[in-house]
């Protein structure tokens, strides 16, 4: 596994990147139709961070949900969505408890594997978007200091308009690797997740099929992800 391989490479002092194969969901643009659904109950959560790998769809500009977390009272709790712009690249927006907060982080839309990874606490009411292990935007949430609430569902690849359904602005392209934790996690901890190394706190959801169902047009293949490999931070 990911772990493994990357102890035998600190043990062996290789220091160039690897390819590492996971599972993962493929959006197809042949339908809009498309989504996963993560099988686990969800507590209040007064922090949390979300890591995920995607590979955009380069053919397409309009705007896309990478996961969106709705609960019973509210839907538009924890939402991470995406627009390509007229110069060619992907730029992020989250949504925390209602408030759309602005499209700044980006990477270019190169049909490349990015990492990204989202924190969010609300005793520091603070939030930071992490691509490819650097922080490239942060600022205060919603102005209601509350727990993100609990018994909530996690879809990728769509925004719920209601919750677990009435589904909106779509993604396609590739999503694979997607990490919840319900702490907010430092940037030494983003910077070794993207170099595909473990790190210490320990997670709410393990990116793992089992725990998922997906729409039929949604098909699991086999990716090979960029790891560079950092032994400073193994």
């Amino acid at each position: 596994d990911q772990r493994g391989v990357q102890e035998l490479l600190q043990l062996t002092v290789v220091r160039t990147p690897v390819w590492v194969r996971d599972p993962t969901f493929s959006f197809p643009k042949e339908s809009h139709e498309g989504f996963a659904h993560i099988n686990i109950s969800f507590p209040a959560l007064e922090a949390v961070s979300v890591c995920v790998r995607v590979q955009w769809e380069p053919k397409w500009n309009d705007v896309s949900t990478i996961f969106s977390y709705a609960a019973p009272v509210f839907t538009n709790e924890f939402q991470l969505r995406g627009q390509v712009n007229m110069h060619g690249r992907v730029l992020l927006a989250l949504i925390i408890q209602g408030k759309h907060l602005p499209y700044k982080a980006s990477f270019w839309n190169d049909g490349a594997w990015h990492h990204i990874c989202v924190t969010w606490s609300r005793s520091s009411n603070l939030w930071t978007i992490y691509v490819d292990g650097v922080q490239k935007d942060m600022g205060s949430g919603s102005e209601t200091r509350r727990d993100i609430y609990g018994d909530g569902i996690l879809i990728l690849g769509q925004d719920q308009d209601s919750f677990g359904g009435n589904f909106t602005e779509p993604f396609f392209g590739n999503i694979t690797d997607l990490n919840v934790w319900s702490s907010c996690l430092e940037t030494r901890h983003v910077h070794a997740l993207n170099s595909c190394s473990a790190i210490t706190p320990k997670k709410l959801f393990s990116w793992n099929l089992d725990l998922i169902s997906s729409h039929p047009i949604v098909k699991v293949v086999q990716a090979l992800l960029f790891c560079p490999v950092d032994i400073a931070n193994g």
